[in-house]
């Protein structure tokens, strides 16, 4: 009876262990659930979730896709937020895809650091993060501007850009814009000031300036030379 009761005991054990680690289509559970998105990318995280990526937003299924999930997923143990090491890579990927000649580059001497700046230069608080662009390259931090009009390209932002692009000296042109100037002789040529509100979208740029880290991180908002440079250095 002991040898009946141990081997039902085994077969239990067994049974549930099949049972909690067969995982069903989660694509296929969830488009079931949503015909109409489309799933960009999905993976397997661990035996308890799947990452899925739809039109650029993430989500999160249980493996036995019961339920979808959409927040911030933190590894307590490791204090981690798995979502916002998916979303550094994203970013990376976007940033990547930039053409090279479409930023305004600042290189120092020697190139320690990359920071890449979405920047619009009637915002004030980009036109104040701009003085902090010696103190920067004299630290060895490279700056690529994108630049892009916040508000939109049915603006004159978005013209006086175009312009300083466009100018023989586009370096005076943009220094000019950012100290407040009005260029008068708006000039017009092939640029990528649209597309870059494009990728300010795909990035999620809310507001200016917007500075993204070579590791994917974002610094939001206007920041000292000082602070940039101790948050370089403490992350």
């Amino acid at each position: 009876m002991k040898y009946i009761l141990l081997s039902i005991t085994f077969i239990f054990l067994v049974s549930c262990a099949k049972k909690e680690n067969t995982d069903v289509d989660i694509s296929k559970k969830v488009s079931e659930a949503y015909p109409s998105i489309s799933i960009d990318k999905i993976k397997k995280i661990d035996d308890k979730f799947h990452e899925i990526i739809i039109n650029n937003q993430i989500y999160y299924a249980t493996n036995d896709g019961k339920y979808l999930i959409i927040g911030n997923v933190i590894d307590l143990d490791t204090k981690e937020s798995i979502t916002e090491n998916t979303k550094m890579s994203q970013r990376l990927s976007i940033i990547g895809s930039i053409d090279e000649e479409s930023f305004m580059i600042f290189k120092p001497k020697k190139t320690n650091h990359i920071l890449t700046i979405f920047t619009d230069t009637s915002c004030p608080y980009c036109q104040k993060l701009h003085n902090e662009i010696p103190d920067l390259l004299d630290n060895n931090i490279e700056i690529r501007y994108v630049l892009f009009s916040r508000n939109g390209n049915e603006v004159d932002a978005y013209n006086q850009l175009v312009s300083a692009w466009c100018s023989d000296n586009k370096s005076e042109a943009l220094e000019n814009l950012f100290d407040g100037d009005i260029l008068d002789d708006v000039e017009s040529c092939d640029n990528p000031i649209a597309k870059n509100l494009e990728y300010a979208g795909l990035l999620s740029v809310e507001g200016t300036p917007t500075i993204f880290l070579e590791d994917g991180r974002i610094i939001p908002g206007y920041q000292s030379a000082q602070n940039i440079i101790a948050f370089i250095k403490n992350n």
